[in-house]
């Protein structure tokens, strides 16, 4: 961040003492998780599947764009425009414009302006000390004096708030609760407090701004009451902005029991979405607020109405017939019918739900799969809200086409034994004898 003065010579902003407080006791790194890793494939010795020829898109490997949002704004802020990037991040968020993998322009915006601070925090934290002729301490309280200078900018807001959120999270890390330092857990809270307190100048219906309000439910983890607000949170993003998705994705996993909720209010959240989206949805809603859950908590699949959710996700397709969308569908169906396989197996009961997301996943394969997507198949094998950062993408796409070879075969699975080879192309399936 580059100022035309000394910032010496300018009065410090004065931050609230608990969060000074945590910065004066930083003496040792925060508590790290282990590292996410994913075994080694077998090779399949099948020759079933290699008689599948679907054309592999792995244009989804390429975050060139992704990557060029996030580094103008990160441009932007070290240059110090904030005017200009302020103006940009208002724009993403009045235009909900999102990539073609439905991430909003605004959060890539927000994500590359405060990255040098959250890197900086972040390294400090994982190696116990600054990185050279780096303090991170500094960078925090450079964007605390930005926000002085910008106290009725929402938009430099949202900025300075993630980033607190962001190094609450790098202390805080992802051990068990009972395992968690007390320091940890006092940095955490301090640093979200804090972004609480800045949102709080600024209401997000008033701004039309579902960046604010999307703000607002990623305080969740740090309110004391979360499960008092999260349904009211994520209703109030969502109607600001519906035709994203994510958004109702992120609503289920929060009400499932392991955060905020459990399956019953999971179900009443997801028809109470269903109904205010109708217009724009149909009954997708219920799918979306279940999709992420079903796969991180199979229990859910005693608790979801199974036609219903059959019905969104055809009414998903029905909206959204790109390949990326039944890819993600696709892939969702194949790990929940798999997980009631399971569920069959462990309890001898569930029969028919079985039999009714398999001829579900079998009706996409058949009528919208045209082409995989190695990475949307690779996140949805590791329950797709699963935080993989440290395998490659191109092992995850690996591990995503092997998948999705192996589900796109089951459907013809008689067929390839019978030796007949399955050609997907942009008309339909054909199936040609040897």
């Amino acid at each position: 961040m580059k100022f035309d003065f000394p910032l010496s010579d300018m009065p410090r902003p004065r931050l609230p003492e608990p969060l000074k407080a945590v910065m004066r006791k930083f003496s040792a790194p925060r508590d790290a998780a282990p590292l996410a890793f994913l075994p080694e494939m077998e090779a399949d010795s099948e020759t079933l599947i290699d008689r599948i020829k679907i054309p592999v898109n792995t244009s989804s490997l390429g975050l060139k764009g992704d990557n060029e949002v996030r580094e103008n704004a990160q441009f932007l802020a070290r240059q110090d425009r904030w005017d200009c990037l302020s103006e940009r991040i208002r724009m993403a968020d009045r235009t909900r414009d999102v990539t073609v993998k439905g991430t909003p322009i605004v959060d890539l915006m927000l994500f590359g302006a405060r990255a040098d601070v959250v890197s900086a925090a972040e390294h400090a934290l994982l190696h116990g000390k600054p990185a050279k002729d780096s303090n991170f301490f500094d960078g925090i309280e450079d964007f605390e004096l930005v926000l002085t200078e910008y106290p009725d900018d929402y938009a430099v807001a949202l900025v300075v708030a993630h980033m607190h959120i962001d190094i609450g999270w790098a202390w805080r890390g992802t051990v068990p609760v009972a395992d968690l330092k007390d320091a940890n857990r006092e940095a955490f809270l301090a640093h979200f407090a804090r972004a609480e307190e800045i949102l709080d100048q600024f209401c997000p219906h008033e701004l039309n701004s579902a960046a604010l309000s999307a703000a607002r439910c990623a305080l969740l983890p740090g309110s004391e009451h979360p499960g008092d607000r999260v349904a009211d949170d994520f209703e109030d993003l969502i109607d600001l902005d519906p035709d994203n998705p994510r958004h109702m994705r992120a609503l289920g996993t929060y009400m499932l029991p392991q955060w905020y909720g459990d399956h019953a209010n999971l179900d009443l959240q997801a028809r109470r979405t269903a109904a205010r989206t109708y217009d724009l949805w149909g009954a997708g809603a219920y799918a979306w607020v279940w999709f992420d859950a079903l796969l991180i908590d199979p229990t859910g699949l005693a608790h979801i109405d199974t036609d219903y959710f059959i019905d969104g996700i055809h009414d998903i397709l029905d909206r959204h017939t790109d390949q990326a969308t039944a890819n993600l569908v696709a892939a969702q169906l194949y790990c929940a019918w798999q997980a009631a396989r399971q569920h069959y197996r462990e309890t001898g009961t569930g029969t028919e739900q079985q039999a009714a997301l398999r001829a579900a996943f079998e009706d996409v394969v058949h009528n919208a799969l045209r082409e995989v997507h190695p990475l949307i198949w690779g996140h949805a094998e590791l329950g797709f809200d699963n935080g993989v950062r440290s395998v490659s993408m191109d092992r995850l796409a690996q591990k995503g086409r092997d998948f999705a070879m192996n589900a796109v075969a089951q459907p013809f699975m008689k067929n390839l034994e019978a030796g007949l080879t399955i050609h997907f192309g942009p008309d339909g399936i054909t199936e040609i004898q040897p």
